[in-house]
């Protein structure tokens, strides 16, 4: 056996034996959630999962601090995503928070639209538009119960941050987006959450602390559900601006009727200091 094939084999019983310890770590979680519910413990303790990835990190030399860091923060996750699997499973009644709002149907009403863009979503839409003096006072009609839907544009699906920055803390969401014929993107909006079938992109509002590699686990939890990101946007905090720190939009594709999907928006709720998912849309025609 020459050194390469040694050092292949060596390498090969470090997996076996990582894959062994991998298996019995994850095969505890429904335990360990039971055991956490008899304490009435939270799934995620932030201050104690710190400071146990922290105390055996640093036994380790310098050079891989921040791999193990990465590599214990992954083994944790997973292993809560678990727990909320055995949690979602066990209680039909737990849910993510949006499924309260759900609705096959958009309300019927009165439909709202700045005065710029009125006369362009009435004939996109092919009904009356009410034009308003502003995006906010649009938005405020609906929430009022004045209007059943608001329509806002956007020059493009890249830019739509600060179109999202007027509505994502408000319990309003996003039910389509269609181009108009002068190819100005126009946001559907109403207080329901319409999901169907030819509903193929959703799209979250979230923020991560400053924590080492917070925004890897967060992506992670989707990856791991098969939600693919389509669209992506952060927002920095800045100087003036009522907004949480490091604030993202994100677009997404995949099996939203997945019970992984389902999973993964819990545990987002759950885990991050600012969760909203902002609506179910139809994907727009290249």
């Amino acid at each position: 056996m020459n050194e390469f094939q040694l050092l292949k084999h060596i390498i090969a019983n470090c997996d076996d034996a990582l894959r062994e310890s991998f298996e019995k770590r994850m095969s505890i979680a429904e335990s360990l959630l039971k055991s956490k519910q008899d304490l009435n413990y939270e799934i995620y303790d932030p201050p104690g999962e710190l400071a146990y990835i922290q105390s055996i990190i640093s036994q380790l030399s310098p050079e891989l601090l921040l791999k193990a860091n990465s590599l214990w923060s992954s083994l944790t996750r997973m292993n809560r995503s678990q727990q909320y699997r055995f949690l979602l499973k066990g209680d039909p009644k737990i849910a993510p928070e949006h499924e309260r709002h759900l609705s096959s149907d958009l309300p019927e009403g009165v439909i709202v639209a700045p005065d710029n863009i009125a006369m362009e979503a009435a004939l996109s839409f092919n009904e009356e538009v009410t034009p308003c003096h502003s995006i906010q006072n649009a938005l405020e009609k609906v929430i009022n119960g004045e209007a059943a839907r608001a329509v806002l544009s956007s020059s493009s699906i890249y830019d739509a941050d600060s179109l999202y920055l007027s509505f994502y803390d408000k319990e309003l969401y996003i039910n389509s987006i269609t181009r108009s014929k002068n190819g100005v993107l126009l946001y559907e909006l109403s207080k329901k959450l319409v999901k169907s079938d030819d509903r193929d992109r959703i799209t979250l509002a979230f923020a991560v602390t400053h924590t080492y590699g917070s925004m890897a686990q967060t992506l992670s939890i989707l990856s791991e559900a098969k939600l693919n990101i389509e669209h992506l946007r952060l927002r920095r905090s800045t100087a003036g601006l009522d907004y949480p720190d490091n604030l993202v939009f994100v677009d997404l594709s995949g099996d939203f009727n997945s019970f992984e999907a389902k999973i993964a928006l819990y545990q987002m709720e759950k885990e991050l200091y600012f969760f909203r998912l902002m609506g179910f849309w139809k994907s727009l025609e290249q």
